[in-house]
């Protein structure tokens, strides 16, 4: 069953289209990644709780796949062509948020992604009314209504789509990639830090930093106030944007960031980290790397020698590597949960105040060496 509302749990559902050379991997996929009938699109399902503490739980369940999610009309587009420069929106309009919440969150996100090199989203008037439409109908319905949070039930009130890929587009937004993220859910705060809590996870922060180009947001009233919403999506003509350079990557935590504390509540996310690799409730904060840049987009093959942490007296830290379909090496543990070009580096145990440096050696196969092998980021004293 749903947790119910003591819970604060996140959300995150997505929808993209698959790579060409890839597909093929992509049928063999679990039951929790359900294709369509159009083969070049999928519906994955991740749900996660976030900062659970003090909060009273009710069941653990809520990473069951819904049924497939409708197709959409449009085909999706071919492979993109990216300049030597890649792709990367490095500016957009002010947003216009009149509320402040939305337009912190909005500056949050886009900080975090501008650090880590994803480029930045603009503000989106329709995935602003999905997102908003969404978080309405969770503040009337609360998060059990129906088998996912993501989805609606047509006879409750405030419905406005079965699932976010339908509200999406009935709101006007023809996506070519499209993902959702809830968070904070059961939280009646309505100053909770919402997107910080959903980057401290694995396969949310992993959807939150993809190839999107624009965001929407809607935030719980009520019991559900500390609650958020974030639609994220790439239209269906901007498959070409979002694309890193020959040679650079997607990094999070960043170089010289500070992340507000060292602790990821593994148990609290679905699907969970594999018990085999982090038994332990909780381990430290999980370091996001994505390699789809101008060189993977052209078919090159991502294979790691070294992913590490050490703390700053230059102790390495026990820790365990994730990789998506597409990542390959020594130490890297499949991971079909994670979009196929990101890797996570996830430390066995918490980490305490202090700064930390990441070690990353991987080579692209017929691309460009990494410009990026070192870097260091600090966890904030609490």
């Amino acid at each position: 069953m749903l947790s119910s509302l003591g819970d604060e749990r996140a959300g995150a559902l997505k929808r993209r289209p698959e790579r060409p050379k890839r597909v093929q991997a992509a049928r063999a996929r679990p039951a929790r990644l359900h294709s369509s009938a159009f083969s070049m699109h999928a519906l994955k399902l991740l749900f996660a709780l976030t900062a659970a503490m003090g909060l009273s739980s009710c069941g653990g369940g809520g990473g069951d796949a819904p049924a497939p999610a409708r197709t959409p009309a449009q085909a999706s587009a071919p492979t993109p062509p990216v300049g030597a420069n890649g792709t990367l929106q490095t500016s957009v309009a002010t947003a216009t948020y009149a509320d402040a919440r939305r337009l912190g969150a909005f500056n949050e996100l886009n900080a975090a992604r501008l650090g880590a090199g994803a480029g930045l989203l603009a503000q989106s008037t329709p995935l602003d009314t999905s997102a908003l439409d969404h978080a309405t109908y969770l503040s009337l319905n609360g998060f059990g209504s129906a088998d996912s949070p993501h989805d609606e039930v047509a006879t409750a009130a405030g419905f406005s789509g079965a699932d976010p890929f339908v509200r999406m587009q009935d709101a006007g937004y023809s996506y070519s990639y499209a993902t959702e993220v809830i968070g904070d859910i059961g939280s009646t705060s309505a100053t909770s830090d919402c997107v910080g809590d959903l980057l401290d996870t694995v396969y949310h922060a992993a959807a939150m930093l993809s190839r999107v180009t624009d965001v929407g947001f809607g935030f719980g009233t009520g019991s559900a106030a500390g609650m958020c919403t974030i639609d994220m999506a790439a239209p269906l003509a901007g498959s070409d944007r979002q694309i890193p350079p020959s040679g650079a990557i997607v990094a999070y935590p960043y170089d010289g960031s500070t992340v507000a504390h060292g602790t990821f509540r593994v148990s609290n996310e679905t699907p969970r980290v594999s018990t085999a690799l982090l038994p332990g409730a909780t381990a430290g904060t999980p370091v996001l790397v994505g390699f789809r840049n101008q060189d993977v987009v052209a078919g090159g093959q991502v294979a790691i020698s070294e992913f590490s942490l050490a703390a700053a007296d230059g102790t390495p830290l026990p820790a365990v590597i994730l990789g998506g379909q597409g990542i390959s090496g020594a130490g890297v543990n499949l991971d079909t949960q994670l979009d196929d070009d990101f890797a996570a580096l996830v430390a066995i145990s918490p980490l305490a105040a202090g700064t930390y440096t990441v070690t990353l050696h991987a080579a692209v196969s017929g691309g460009r060496a990494l410009s990026l092998t070192s870097w260091s980021f600090t966890v904030g004293a609490k």
